[in-house]
């Protein structure tokens, strides 16, 4: 099958799936009936064709708010129409579900895990019936794919594959907001496009607890007002539900009108009615006594439990006291306490805090057959109150606002068991009377304490329960009041969006996005940083060595640790970190005056990763910009007050997840033999015999090839069987085992010198290999070496099989009159490749190889200094743009591009922007020794010169930028260029697979 079959999926004619149907489907996922809420949403959904989604679902903690999940699921299979020319959906493709906390379990992915496995694995009925409608949509054999947007990465864009998948996509404030402004936070600027345009079209955007994200409410639908604005608006929805207790009034809201929250002995009204006494305490009045105030709570939770075999969880404001609880407990109860924050890296939670959590029973669906035989103690921040099903015993909290206090004590016998639960609200003595100085809750934690004093009955006890509280909540003023502090976004105007468009090349002054996000004020957001072993910052020669260690092993989400950006900057300037008022809440102030007055005086070298061509060493903190991607040497201390890293005397902790996190990312094994990753292994039988393969490795690599490299083979092959190996490191040596006919082109000597890098060839194997996950990233095209670095593929065949996706893309969202456009691009936007310089890069950078015109090959050189090497041996001007030749080439055939002139800018931007320039200048290239090249191509001959001067103010490319702008919108435009370069990384990914099958 040809790559545009793939997505391209003929299905018999299914009958119509209604309203009436969903309970069954629902009946069918989980063996229970949908709530009645359930279904009257879906009906909504399915039968409003004017406002399908709500723009608020009002429903309180523990309603089971995430089936609105099946809800979008279903609502997108049920819509499905068939046109003349392919199968789409009135309902969006994308579904993302929002929080505006770091979480450590998502409910919402789980349960879309959950509903996607159920649709690939079912073979009859409903879910069947849905699954092949869904698989219909996608073109392809994945009902749906399910992604976690929790941190901004370069080259982490497996959510955004295909315009045609179905997805869910559970993701904060922070990452999906930037995406949709242009600014997509970790992410080198050339993708933003991509991201901005997949985000806000054929999209749904449910906001979870939306009170506490009031100023992101504001700013979508500010956005979805502004899509509207174009002379020819594409049809692709966008639509924003908010889901929240107490929604605004003023907007379209759903209720749940049954009498299923008010039955007792039904689920639903367990969980509401159910009571949760609580005690009110105040504690020591000193705040800054985090010790004391630590020793205070643990103590009550212990008296509580009374040593009974319990679950308990203490939620306290701030990360540092969270630490200091569990220090407390730990001592104690030893790995019967568990330590959640925000501020862990997802290996490590996944490798640890997950395991545990699962063991003792935790979620809510274990509770009623929960057996512990001793008790269990969770610390946690703000991370448990929202996307975590876990239902314990016993509860002990910091007072907060009362929305977070709501949300907290969902957590407190969220099923209604019939239990005795017991609580406790501890204040500080000095926030009685004022909290003002709180920087998350401000004034509300004061006035929570004296409304909660104001509740309680004859025994000093105030009840907790769902219902209860629900039936004394003050009006909707004064409940503001108790409340956390809600900001409003300022008015966005569309001279902000002028400039958020222009991604490349970026203006300076741009708006800043956090604060359309979150509200003004000094807001903090966060940046991803991870380690590396084996880099070295301390010279210039070895700050570019150690980025072509970084080009070779980039950064991955799930190695990289969340961290404020006002605490990385105090890191990097020297200061104390450890005792920081931070909390796991998107988007708090700024603790204190992050500014060093000495902005020259750098303590700390550190690399700013934004992919090969566009990273840096950074040489002060304020260059620090937030979502940026930080790497550290893993040599400098400091580290561990950063983040929650787990560790013990028999495994310390590992800092450089680099090759485990690069193969579950990329789908390709990689081994870095240098001392200090090996030395950061676990231990087991094969790291001995790798610490000394690699202290040689150079010299006998150099020295001696024909004998080291069957040293190393026979070194991979024992580790690939070593049973004391972890698991993951067993899998990597195993691929590069199935290789080893071949190993000695995969070794290249490490950039620093030390040790050798083995990259495996071919792609790890999804089916046969457990390191594929659904994230996995297959494909960038941000750089030549990389994109035109994977397989061999003629320059002709690559141009049709991207025309042929286009067209299908385009067609499938319901924008076949643009199809032509995408398909006469695609025919024509690598044709710039053929300069004779490019060529012979992809032969090596041997200028004498004949033969025919290539689109890659594997022979392209990677690495930034083994490609830079190669081009100027060619004479391939730096900084070189096949984009821009390609567009000359085709202005060069007269009557090529019809004299439609809608027609001809289209196709010449999606060519000159396919690679994420030309937004809204072309980039400069300075090509000291022009060539003049022509060739035939599909019955037309092409000729231009290299020096294509398209840089310039009058060429054109600005002028061809905005009036597109003005015709599709800012968010059409962006639309198109996604379902264009998508098509292109999909033709490479198909061309590379086949190669494989071969």
């Amino acid at each position: 099958m040809d790559c545009a079959g793939r997505w391209s999926r003929e299905v018999a004619i299914m009958p119509d799936l209604s309203a009436e149907h969903f309970p069954e489907f629902f009946q069918a996922l989980w063996k229970y009936p949908p709530f009645a809420w359930q279904g009257d949403l879906a009906r909504r959904v399915l039968e409003n064709n004017e406002q399908p989604w709500p723009e608020a679902i009002a429903l309180p903690t523990a309603a089971g708010k995430t089936a609105c999940l099946d809800i979008a699921v279903y609502a997108l299979a049920a819509g499905m129409v068939k046109n003349d020319l392919a199968w789409t959906s009135k309902a969006p493709r994308r579904i993302f579900f929002v929080v505006d906390r770091r979480v450590i379990v998502d409910e919402a992915f789980e349960r879309a895990r959950r509903i996607a496995r159920k649709l690939m694995e079912t073979e009859s009925g409903i879910v069947r019936e849905v699954a092949d409608r869904l698989k219909s949509l996608a073109g392809g054999d994945i009902p749906l794919m399910c992604f976690q947007l929790r941190g901004g990465m370069y080259r982490s864009d497996a959510w955004a594959r295909s315009p045609l998948q179905p997805a869910v996509i559970a993701s904060t404030v922070d990452q999906i907001g930037s995406r949709i402004l242009f600014r997509a936070y970790g992410r080198s600027s050339k993708a933003w496009p991509i991201q901005a345009g997949l985000a806000a079209n054929d999209a749904l955007i449910m906001l979870d607890e939306a009170h506490c994200s009031q100023p992101f409410m504001e700013t979508l639908h500010a956005v979805r007002m502004y899509r509207k604005w174009a002379d020819t608006p594409l049809p692709n929805p966008l639509h924003v539900s908010i889901l929240s207790a107490t929604p605004p009034e003023t907007l379209d809201v759903f209720h749940d009108t049954s009498d299923e929250p008010r039955t007792k002995g039904h689920p639903l009204g367990d969980r509401q009615l159910v009571a949760k006494k609580a005690v009110l305490k105040v504690g020591k009045a000193n705040k800054k006594a985090v010790e004391e105030q630590a020793k205070e709570l643990v103590e009550e939770v212990e008296t509580l439990v009374n040593g009974r075999p319990l679950a308990a969880v203490v939620f306290v404001n701030y990360v540092a006291k969270a630490r200091a609880v569990h220090r407390l407990l730990a001592a104690k109860h030893c790995d019967n306490a568990i330590l959640l924050t925000g501020r862990m890296r997802p290996i490590d939670k996944d490798d640890t805090v997950l395991e545990r959590l699962h063991r003792f029973d935790l979620s809510s669906n274990r509770s009623r057959e929960r057996q512990l035989k001793a008790p269990v103690f969770v610390v946690s921040t703000q991370t448990l109150e929202v996307g975590a099903d876990f239902d314990f015993d016993v509860l002990v909290t910091e007072c907060a606002s009362l929305d977070a206090l709501r949300q907290r004590f969902g957590r407190l016998n969220r099923m209604g068991r019939e239990i005795e639960a017991c609580a406790a609200i501890f204040i500080s003595a000095d926030l009685v009377k004022s909290s003002e100085s709180d920087p998350v809750y401000g004034e509300a934690i004061s006035r929570t304490w004296q409304w909660l004093n104001e509740q309680t009955d004859g025994n000093g006890f105030v009840d907790m329960g769902i219902a209860a509280l629900f039936e004394r909540l003050p009006d909707r003023g004064d409940l503001a009041d108790l409340n956390a502090p809600v900001g409003h976004a300022p008015v966005m105007l569309p001279v902000h969006v002028d400039c958020w468009v222009q991604t490349q090349p970026e203006p300076v002054p741009t708006p800043d996005v956090s604060v359309f996000l979150h509200g003004p004020g000094r807001i903090s957001v966060d940046v991803q940083v991870c380690w590396r072993a084996d880099i070295d910052l301390d010279t210039n020669p070895l700050r570019e060595a150690s980025m072509d260690v970084l080009s070779l092993c980039p950064p991955s989400a799930a190695e990289s640790l969340a961290v404020p950006i006002w605490v990385i900057r105090r890191w990097i300037d020297g200061k104390d970190v450890s005792a920081g008022t931070f909390s796991d809440v998107e988007g708090t102030p700024i603790e204190e005056e992050e500014t060093n007055k000495n902005k020259h005086r750098v303590h700390r070298w550190v690399i700013r990763w934004r992919g090969r061509d566009d990273s840096e060493v950074v040489d002060g903190s304020q260059a620090i910009r937030p979502g940026d991607v930080i790497v550290i040497p893993a040599k400098e201390r400091g580290w561990e007050n950063l983040g929650d890293f787990p560790h013990s005397i028999e495994t310390p902790t590992v800092l450089d997840w680099g090759d485990r996190a690069f193969a579950t990312a990329r789908a390709r094994a990689i081994l870095r033999l240098h001392p200090g990753v090996i030395a950061m292994w676990p231990e087991n039988d094969s790291k001995p015999i790798f610490q000394e393969l690699a202290e040689g490795a150079q010299a006998a690599y150099e020295e001696d090839p024909e004998n080291f490299i069957p040293s190393l083979r026979d070194a991979i092959a024992f580790l690939a069987s070593d049973a004391t190996a972890p698991g993951w490191l067993r899998r990597i040596a195993a691929n590069l085992a199935r290789e080893s006919s071949t190993l000695k082109r995969s070794v290249i000597l490490h950039p620093l010198r030390k040790g050798v890098v083995i990259i495996g060839r071919n792609r790890l194997d999804p089916q046969a290999d457990e390191l594929f996950i659904e994230e996995t990233d297959w494909f960038t095209d941000e750089d030549d070496s990389s994109a035109s670095g994977t397989t061999n593929v003629s320059l002709e065949s690559h141009l049709a099989g991207v025309a042929a996706l286009g067209k299908r893309f385009a067609e499938g969202c319901a924008l076949s009159g643009l199809a032509g456009i995408l398909e006469c691009a695609g025919r024509l936007h690598d044709i710039g490749k053929a300069d004779p310089r490019f060529q012979a890069l992809l032969r090596g950078g041997n200028p004498w190889t004949q033969g025919g015109l290539l689109a890659k090959s594997t022979d392209m050189p990677q690495g930034k200094s083994a490609y830079a090497r190669a081009r100027r041996a060619v004479g391939y001007p730096e900084n070189g743009r096949h984009e821009l030749l390609s567009v000359r080439l085709a202005e060069s055939v007269p009557g090529l591009l019809t004299d439609d002139s809608d027609f001809r800018d289209l196709v010449l931007h999606l060519i000159e922007s396919h690679h994420g320039h030309c937004r809204s200048f072309a980039p400069v290239v300075y090509d000291s020794d022009p060539v003049n090249m022509s060739l035939n191509l599909n019955g037309s001959r092409f000729s231009a010169r290299s020096d294509t001067r398209l840089e310039r103010l009058d060429s054109g490319v600005s002028e061809r930028f905005w009036r597109l702008t003005r015709r599709y919108g800012w968010w059409g435009l962006a639309w198109l260029e996604a379902i264009f370069r998508l098509a292109d990384h999909r033709r490479s990914e198909w061309e590379e697979f086949a190669r494989r099958e071969k």
